[in-house]
């Protein structure tokens, strides 16, 4: 009997030292998100919203990241991140570009770090908070099949024309995946 419970007190340490590891292989960091107002030749000026962020490989392994954004605001309006050439070479630091979600999916290399930013359009002027969902990380904390797949929540508060943050972290509010497609 005594084996028994030495032998499943050993497992539940190996899973549970084998999850709080996994936890540890990507380095999340973001920047506060910063109105930014562009005209495309001949268009109407528009004003975007900006979010930069990065990822990086903590360990000597490759590890495949599947990361996606979107926007939501108190206002119960949701916005896709795009992507704009010009309004991403507005904002690099002159060393590295930022790039899309979409680019910025797949296989980190040891100690890579990759810059993503995400761009939402005319952002609803009353909304008061937002939420930056970023989904593809709950991969490496959770290792239970069939459980939904918490997103990471950003949450802002609208102080003047800033966004303050006001919480982050693993979220298990899932209502903006029931829009995907259906933005604005």
């Amino acid at each position: 009997m005594n084996k028994i419970i030495s032998f499943s007190l050993y497992f539940i340490l190996v899973i549970s030292f084998h999850v709080i590891s996994e936890a540890s292989q990507i380095d999340f960091a973001w920047s506060a998100p910063q109105f930014l107002s562009y005209r495309k030749d001949s268009e109407d000026e528009k004003k975007y919203l900006v979010w930069c962020y990065s990822i990086r490989n903590t360990i000597d392994k490759e590890i495949t990241v599947p990361i996606s954004t979107l926007l939501t605001t108190d206002t119960k309006k949701y916005y896709e991140d795009k992507y704009i050439p010009e309004i991403a070479g507005k904002v690099s630091d002159g060393v590295e570009e930022y790039i899309s979600a979409d680019e910025m999916k797949g296989v980190f290399g040891p100690g890579v770090t990759k810059k993503g930013i995400a761009i939402f359009e005319d952002i609803d002027p009353y909304a008061k908070k937002i939420n930056i969902f970023v989904e593809g990380f709950s991969h490496f904390f959770f290792w239970r099949e069939r459980l939904v797949d918490p997103s990471y929540k950003i949450v802002y508060k609208k102080s003047g024309d800033k966004w303050i943050l006001e919480e982050h972290g693993f979220s298990k509010d899932n209502s903006h995946r029931n829009y995907a497609g259906k933005f604005k």
